[in-house]
């Protein structure tokens, strides 16, 4: 982390050099640079390594999905992949992942060496999985550990709800991956625009000098603190617009709530008090996690009303009434409100069908905004474009 912050003062500074003579301007530009940029390649990186993430969790859930359906019990598959991927001699039981021949790196194997500990102090299963979710910070992992210990609340079968749960965000992590590939394409654009007009000025500074004279005398430091502003904040606006595409979509965990809330409703509780457990489990994953997830807001200020007394669909109607009620929180509110008097295992199998095509309709969604933002991408470089023509015209006006 120093050395890139080392690296990007430097780059900020010799940019700084290309436009501006006077001292202040060169300090302020610089200070201006690092100050814009920093978060989004911290932002950068972050993605990128939940990406990696993202890929190793695919292989992590196929090798125990495979285990689980040739008939072992969900802690022994879990301890023949965690003695793999820990980095320690498994033996010819443990399996690594494909596509992870050179390993999980230090942060992943030493969590899954903790993992292999815990399993070893006969902790539960559902533990286990929980303290790995909190280690990796995935949301996608998160939700999977907290169906499991649902599943061992209500005494399901573990191997089955690992197996469908595995199956839905196995599904939502490839949709996952194909935009965040979408997303590095267009990052590649970033840089390479983000650098052609610097290097264009340093091209013109090195083979016209005369012609570029102009802007470092007299009142020429106005026309290049224009060129200076619009480059950087198309440079800024491009990486903004891709960095508001990366966020992580909150009501895709909605999903696994209502797959929660299904497992409870198996196990013979009414609507309320399934709701109450799920919204329970989510809450104390977030304290863990010290991340707020804004889709479980009103979830817990729900379940605070039913804890106090209030009737279930009269406890849901601020969540329906969210943002007009096209949300997919309020969707679900009105999804149970409707089907309150059902009950029992039909109200559950219905809700798993609602959590799949929740994430449907999340992804779906994201894909199509992710299409719209093509047109939108179109501003900042508009600005680059304005900045190399002010750049090419600037010094033959202040000439004249």
């Amino acid at each position: 982390m120093r050395v890139m912050r080392l690296c990007l003062a430097v780059v900020a500074l010799s940019v700084t050099l290309l436009y501006f003579g006077h001292v202040v301007l060169i300090a302020g530009g610089t200070v201006l640079i690092y100050w814009m940029i920093l978060p989004l390649i911290i932002g950068h990186n972050e993605s990128r390594k939940r990406r990696k993430l993202r890929k190793e969790a695919l292989d992590w859930m196929e090798v125990i999905t495979m285990n689980l359906k040739a008939g072992k019990g969900l802690t022994q598959a879990t301890m023949e992949l965690a003695t793999g991927l820990s980095g320690r001699d498994g033996g010819a039981g443990a399996k690594r992942p494909r596509g992870a021949a050179d390993g999980p790196d230090e942060m992943t194997a030493m969590s899954w060496r903790h993992c292999l500990g815990l399993i070893r102090l006969h902790y539960p299963i559902g533990k286990v999985y929980q303290k790995l979710a909190n280690r990796l910070v995935l949301p996608e992992l998160q939700t999977l550990a907290a169906l499991i210990e649902t599943a061992v609340d209500t005494g399901a079968s573990l191997p089955q709800v690992f197996i469908r749960s595995a199956e839905g965000l196995r599904r939502q992590l490839e949709s996952l991956e194909k935009l965040e590939s979408a997303l590095a394409s267009r990052r590649m654009e970033g840089c390479l625009l983000a650098a052609a007009p610097a290097i264009y000025t340093a091209f013109l500074r090195l083979v016209a000098p005369e012609y570029m004279a102009p802007l470092y005398t007299g009142n020429g430091w106005l026309a290049a603190l224009a060129v200076f502003g619009f480059q950087l904040g198309g440079c800024y606006s491009f990486f903004r617009l891709i960095t508001r595409e990366e966020t992580e979509m909150s009501e895709l965990e909605l999903a696994g709530f209502q797959e929660e809330i299904a497992l409870h409703l198996q196990a013979g509780l009414s609507l309320p008090e399934a709701w109450q457990r799920a919204a329970g489990s989510r809450i104390r994953k977030e304290t863990v996690s010290g991340k707020e997830n804004t889709a479980f807001h009103s979830i817990s200020l729900t379940s605070r009303h039913l804890h106090m007394g209030m009737p279930f669909a009269k406890a849901l109607k601020p969540l329906l009434q969210e943002k007009g009620g096209d949300t997919e929180a309020s969707r679900m509110a009105a999804f149970l409100i409707q089907n309150y008097q059902t009950g029992g295992g039909s109200l559950a199998a219905l809700l798993s069908l609602e959590a799949e095509e929740t994430r449907r309709r999340c992804l779906l969604r994201q894909q199509s905004k992710s299409a719209r933002q093509e047109t939108v991408l179109l501003f900042p470089m508009l600005l680059l474009l304005l900045s190399a023509l002010l750049l090419t015209a600037a010094p033959a006006l202040l000439g004249i």
